[in-house]
């Protein structure tokens, strides 16, 4: 049996550790200012500087421009015989879909890139970095393990609960009407996430959704004891209550980290993401 070299390759909507596993390299996706400003939503970005700037304007978010993908896929191909690509959801950006054909239709990488379909992103696609590093280990290769990604994508349940509708409504995911009325009777969305982010329920209070949230994984994920949360920037005493509930619930946290500056730019300040792993 032919060992081969692998390396795993992530974007920036990942927000573990890179050190966290041998051969894990990662791309960044972009952030745009108004004025048309580009940033790389990587380490080079200061996270003040991110959320000063998402306090005063809309920022976007765009795909990994092809000249960095191919830079990467080109020197990743000169020490490794494949590449397994686990971008974002393709219902979140079209950074899966655009990929997934280059490496299909351009010759130098058919058979050596591998663009995995995760539907996730943040705290779900750290889990399909640990699962795929164990695939490698047990001598999977390139297309294997792009299917066992793909069959497994659906077996994660999410919600996400953003404290503030500010940056939801900046970004035009919520009218101004619902989001003033939202603060006016002090009601906080909870928001389902499998893929695609779509409204669950709503609660009267950031604590109460909270509950609520954990409350939905129980019926939908029976039997589940731990999970994984991901948090944008908030006081310590916010995350420390959102621990609190989430232990009082009977659940072990495995997973915990702060979502990187591409996903913050969507969902604002003080908003928690809960997950759990239904197999």
């Amino acid at each position: 049996m032919i060992n081969m070299k692998i390396a795993i390759l992530t974007d920036s909507s990942f927000d573990g550790n890179l050190k966290s596993f041998k051969d894990l390299y990662q791309v960044p996706l972009l952030i745009v200012e108004e004025n048309g400003t580009t940033h790389f939503s990587d380490d080079s970005l200061d996270e003040n500087l991110f959320y000063d700037l998402l306090e005063k304007q809309v920022l976007k978010t765009a795909q990994t421009t092809p000249g960095e993908m191919i830079k990467i896929w080109d020197q990743l191909l000169k020490e490794y015989d494949q590449i397994i690509f686990l971008p974002l959801s393709k219902g979140l950006s079209g950074q899966f879909n655009t990929y997934r054909m280059l490496s299909e239709t351009e010759e130098e990488y058919k058979g050596k890139v591998f663009v995995c379909d995760t539907n996730g992103v943040s705290i779900i696609n750290q889990e399909f970095v640990k699962r795929v590093a164990f695939w490698i280990a047990q001598n999977k290769k390139g297309f294997e393990i792009m299917e066992l990604v793909s069959k497994t994508n659906e077996d994660f349940i999410s919600y996400i609960i953003p404290k503030s509708l500010d940056i939801l409504k900046r970004g035009g995911r919520i009218s101004p009407a619902a989001a003033s009325l939202a603060k006016m009777l002090k009601i906080v969305p909870i928001l389902r996430y499998d893929g695609q982010i779509d409204k669950e329920a709503t609660a009267r209070t950031f604590k109460k959704a909270i509950n609520e949230a954990l409350d939905l994984i129980k019926k939908n994920a029976k039997g589940v004891k731990t999970i994984d949360i991901s948090y944008s920037r908030m006081n310590s005493e916010t995350l420390a209550e959102a621990i609190k509930i989430i232990e009082e619930k009977g659940f072990t946290i495995n997973l915990s980290s702060q979502i990187t500056s591409v996903i913050a730019a969507h969902t604002g300040k003080e908003t928690i993401a809960i997950a759990a792993w239904k197999k």
